[in-house]
């Protein structure tokens, strides 16, 4: 290999914010939409029903290495290739430290989504009974986490209605209860139809909360051998154009109009062409379509679905298509593509690119109205 001709993004915990780090003018709030936390070291081992107690899976930081221990049945969940990298950050699982790392950067608030809960996804087809408890073990315990600072940090739980969706409703009043402002699911569970009518309970129960529901990119292992370390995270960063389109077209957001849908961690640029060519299949074969919807899908995205990116030049370009109101801005703390550490320079480079207005609600407010922050 020859010699590096570029600059390499620092290791977060390597990573020092500017003693002259951007602020936006004082009417712009910096409120990131997608970041995260570590769940506490041996979670459900620990609070599990004692019926699960044989099978729970068994997580901890190694507090040597760094590095995350994640296994069930003698089976490691930690994504290959990775180590330790993200995972060094104190402010990921003290919340002290990321109340100070947020004040560095001028970030009032922040919206924590999992550590390593979504690892789990790989039991939801083997065991969806535990994947169930496990799933209230962690919602009940990140409303404790986050309840020392609830009004700059907003958690977000699973909910997994998605399989029983006839407990939907009790599910979202015990989360409303408990003092969510957020919840989501996976993305592609296995052997889960979105687009199936058995999940409309689901739709239902969300929509009528008022909560916005999200999906969040995650750790496929679809590519192994060489080179399958990038192939994955090139694959694992850009998953929501099908999924989008599975919403859209399956009518979800047709039947269930006061759904909010968010499409966190995967960017904002995909979504222009992903409209333009949702749009044109309509119009195409409009006459074979089933179900028939009364709009053209990008009228769906711009009146109920927004997405979170960190920095994204494409996407600020195309801001007009993509829609203003429908984007969020993130550090995706504490991960290695995350900005932080440069959230300053990445949100001047918004605002000069978008201008003041669009800024005011891309940096901030459109995430301020979401979650009553």
């Amino acid at each position: 290999m020859g010699a590096i001709e570029f600059d390499l993004i620092p290791v977060p915990v390597e990573r020092k914010v500017p003693a002259n780090s951007w602020r936006p003018p004082a009417d712009i709030r910096m409120i990131s939409a997608d970041d995260h936390n570590l769940e506490m070291d041996h979670l459900w081992e620990e609070r599990l029903p004692a019926k699960f107690q044989d099978r729970a899976p068994k997580f901890y930081r190694d507090k040597n290495t760094g590095l995350i221990v994640m296994e069930y049945k003698g089976r490691s969940f930690a994504p290959p290739g990775i180590g330790s990298i993200g995972h060094e950050c104190p402010g990921f699982w003290d919340i002290g430290e990321r109340l100070r790392a947020m004040d560095s950067e001028g970030i009032e608030g922040s919206v924590l989504y999992h550590g390593q809960l979504q690892s789990l996804n790989a039991i939801i087809g083997e065991d969806p009974e535990l994947y169930a408890a496990c799933a209230d073990v962690y919602n009940e315990w990140l409303i404790e986490y986050t309840g020392p600072a609830s009004k700059r940090l907003v958690g977000v739980a699973m909910l997994p209605s998605f399989l029983k969706p006839e407990t939907a409703r009790d599910q979202m009043q015990k989360l409303k209860q408990l003092g969510y402002r957020a919840v989501m699911m996976p993305s592609y569970p296995k052997g889960i139809r979105y687009n199936s009518r058995e999940m409309d309970p689901v739709w239902a129960a969300v929509a009528e909360s008022g909560i916005p529901l999200s999906f969040h990119v995650t750790a496929f292992q679809e590519f192994h051998g060489y080179g399958s370390l990038g192939a994955n995270l090139t694959r694992n960063l850009s998953p929501f154009r099908p999924l989008l389109g599975q919403l859209i077209f399956s009518g979800v957001f047709e039947r269930h109009p006061t759904l909010k849908v968010v499409f966190a961690e995967g960017g904002v640029g995909w979504v222009a062409d992903a409209l333009y060519s949702m749009d044109k299949i309509f119009r195409a074969y409009y006459t074979i379509l089933r179900p028939q919807l009364s709009h053209m899908p990008s009228y769906y995205w711009k009146k109920q679905c927004l997405a979170t990116f960190m920095d994204d030049p494409i996407g600020m370009e195309l801001i007009d298509r993509i829609g203003a109101d429908n984007v969020m801005w993130s550090l995706d703390f504490p991960h290695p593509e995350s900005v932080y550490g440069f959230a300053g320079e990445v949100a001047k480079s918004v605002y000069d690119t978008i201008g003041h207005e669009k800024a005011k609600k891309v940096l901030g407010g459109n995430a301020a109205n979401l979650y009553n922050l």
